[in-house]
């Protein structure tokens, strides 16, 4: 029988990202939405939280206020009375989800059937619960799993010897509804949460399928706003929490502690057995998206000079980012600017240009201003009106500024003092880039790109260029090697380190946060005093420990910076001792012609069907480990 998991995860409305209700409604869009899936969310309940506590108290509120007899004991806004008080949360909120993003992806079969049994699990909600008013009630379709977000006020009606005669009250509301308190780790939150977890049990049993007891909580979100939601757990929490509050606080931590750890063990043994597949794409703002996605989703992949390399295992979602891709339709006359920049550098002469200009099939009219028809326009466009650079004088300039950069590149090669150096075997390397780029093999590549294509604005020869100023200034192999093997010792002496300190940064704020319920909020849980003592913090001392946390944050950031200009050197040098490795080798000029050729069979290439070279020098890219 197939198996799916289930969970169901609460956050509170006075904690930093425990209740979002703007952010459910999608009042504001985070990094991880779908904004093309928008329409496809499920809105079920949604009122304005006053209005909902005017719907539910007002007429409580009126009978108690008149009963005072003292201006100061009456409640003006029951809303502001809970929420800005220390003994109830004016609202909560659950987050419900079926599967993962493994197992019930949106636009999967699971994920389509996912949302069905959400639908039963909402709908069966009130009935469950009838003293959880909803407040706010949503499917999410828009993220990578179906989940549900359900914010409710939990409220009694039994009349209590003091306050309103119906209020706020997650205890009584729980009490009212049959839950208990057993024990301290089986009280009323905790039955509470097993009953409806047996809820979905039972929905995923009508559907033919069991469920799988894994941590799955917030599998749902990504991993930077899973820890986004995590930091209200950092902060000190000044609201007075009952014993049975704070023991499902502690197991809901433990639960999404699990799940991370199941999350990322999964994913690390996926990429551990997945081979690596290459992708080429002959559109560059293509490959820029992808990459940039791949980056937003801490997808590991590795650049290469003909495109990028991912693992197997990440096939299917790099697919669904390129039917992403929308292409930015091109007008004739920017065509007609492209295609005479490379013809340009391709021409011996004017006339060169004006061959070759036919050879791509325009039509050339021969006038005192030339003009050019596109193959499917129709109507004929004047060169000079393309702007200043593309006049027939200007191109008579632009061919002028060519043949003096090669006759410049002839020189340095031809009065070399030492033909054998590595200044001249660089030389050798920009002639035959310039040859290569005059037979069509090698794509136009501006470094500048507002400007028109040059050799002096083109991004490789820039590349060899700055290589030869590294090779005068005294760089060489075995330093290059050498500046590597240092900064790789600088960083892996570092992030130790700085691990270090963010698990003492930890530590500092558990024991301000415990040191918080215990001397301020009065609390008396043994198990906080004991574990505070453990660390010798007393009533009297425990106020330095915020001076700590900041010292611990500044130095931590310190560290960040300088490990992250450690990896950034370490890419440049990489970078730069490849290049050179290649010149020396005399593969360079090849490599980037074949890469161009793979690069215009990109169309034809299923992508990812190739297998990478793992034998190739390159360094993956990780946006949460930043590895170099």
């Amino acid at each position: 029988m197939s198996k799916l998991s289930t969970s169901i995860t609460m956050g509170k409305a006075s904690v930093a990202g425990g209740a979002n209700i703007g952010h459910n409604n999608r009042e504001y869009l985070a990094n991880n939405i779908d904004i093309h899936r928008l329409v496809d969310n499920i809105t079920y309940v949604r009122w304005d939280i006053r209005d909902a506590y005017e719907e539910l108290f007002g007429e409580a509120l009126a009978e108690y206020n008149e009963k005072q007899t003292r201006a100061d004991r009456k409640i003006e806004d029951y809303f502001w009375h809970i929420d800005s008080g220390s003994r109830e949360e004016s609202f909560y909120e659950i987050i419900v989800q079926f599967g993962d993003m493994d197992s019930a992806g949106v636009g999967t079969a699971n994920g389509e059937l996912a949302k069905n049994m959400l639908d039963e699990y909402i709908r069966g909600f009130n009935a469950r619960n009838p003293n959880f008013f909803i407040v706010n009630a949503i499917t999410h379709m828009d993220e990578q799993t179906p989940h549900t977000h359900i914010n409710f006020i939990p409220y009694y009606t039994e009349p209590k010897k003091y306050g309103l005669s119906k209020g706020v009250s997650m205890r009584s509301a729980l009490e009212e509804q049959g839950f208990t308190n057993i024990s301290k780790k089986q009280n009323s939150l905790v039955a509470w949460h097993d009953s409806e977890l047996k809820v979905m049990e039972n929905i995923l049993g009508r559907h033919g399928l069991a469920r799988d007891v894994i941590g799955a909580t917030h599998k749902h979100k990504s991993v930077p706003d899973y820890k986004e939601y995590q930091d209200w757990r950092k902060f000190p929490k000044r609201k007075k929490r009952s014993p049975e509050e704070a023991a499902f606080d502690e197991l809901c931590a433990l639960e999404d502690k699990i799940s991370l750890l199941e999350v990322e063990n999964q994913k690390l043994l996926t990429e551990k057995m997945s081979p690596w597949k290459s992708f080429y794409y002959a559109d560059d703002n293509k490959q820029s998206f992808v990459i940039a996605e791949l980056n937003r989703l801490n997808i590991s992949y590795r650049e290469t000079e003909n495109g990028l390399e991912a693992q197997a295992c990440y096939v299917e979602k790099i697919r669904n980012i390129e039917k992403q891709f929308k292409a930015t339709p091109t007008s004739h006359r920017e065509k007609l600017r492209e295609v005479l920049d490379l013809v340009i550098m391709q021409s011996k002469d004017y006339d060169d240009v004006l061959k070759r200009l036919q050879d791509e099939q325009y039509e050339v009219k021969m006038a005192k201003y030339i003009a050019v028809k596109p193959k499917k326009a129709d109507g004929f466009i004047r060169l000079k009106s393309l702007g200043e650079e593309y006049s027939e004088q200007a191109i008579r300039n632009r061919l002028i500024y060519k043949q003096q950069y090669e006759q410049n590149v002839d020189n340095k090669i031809s009065t070399a003092a030492n033909p054998d150096s590595l200044e001249v075997v660089v030389y050798k390397n920009i002639k035959h880039y310039t040859l290569v780029f005059a037979q069509g093999l090698l794509p136009v590549r501006r470094r500048n790109k507002k400007k028109p294509f040059m050799w002096t604005n083109d991004t490789e020869l820039d590349r060899l260029s700055e290589l030869n100023k590294k090779i005068t200034a005294g760089v060489s192999l075995e330093s290059l090697r050498s500046g590597m093997e240092s900064l790789q010792k600088s960083v892996a002496v570092s992030e130790p380190r700085l691990a270090k300190l963010k698990e003492e940064l930890d530590l500092f704020n558990k024991l301000y946060d415990t040191s918080i319920r215990c001397f301020e909020d009065g609390g008396e849980n043994q198990s906080d005093l004991d574990y505070l003592a453990k660390h010798k913090v007393k009533a009297d001392n425990y106020h330095r420990i915020s001076k700590l946390i900041v010292a611990t944050k500044v130095e931590i950031a310190e560290l960040e910076e300088a490990i992250s200009a450690d990896r950034a050197e370490l890419k440049d040098t990489s970078d730069t001792l490849t290049l050179l490795e290649k010149v020396i080798a005399g593969t360079h000029i090849h490599s980037l012609a074949d890469g161009e050729k793979q690069r215009a069979q990109a169309e034809y290439i299923r992508n990812g069907a190739k297998p990478a070279d793992v034998g190739e020098q390159n360094f993956v890219r990780n946006s949460t480990n930043k590895r170099a």
